[in-house]
């Protein structure tokens, strides 16, 4: 799954651009409040963040069932 440079929302910090995923984690920079943040991949999709486009969406809430 590509999701480098791919838009997401989060509903603490707001819109963000994937910059990484490493192991268990996905890097996502928020813009010069927030700034960079680690978060736990893929689970923080099933709750805090989206991803702005809907087929990424989906394909990440498979990868999160497949994982439970």
């Amino acid at each position: 799954m590509k999701i480098m440079d791919k838009k997401v929302m989060h509903k603490r910090f707001g819109m963000g651009s994937v910059i990484g995923l490493k192991d268990n984690k996905i890097y996502v920079s928020f813009g010069k409040i927030f700034g960079d943040k680690a978060l736990p991949y893929p689970e923080v999709f099933a709750s805090d963040m989206k991803m702005m486009d809907e087929d990424l969406q989906e394909e990440l809430m498979e990868d999160i069932g497949r994982r439970i």
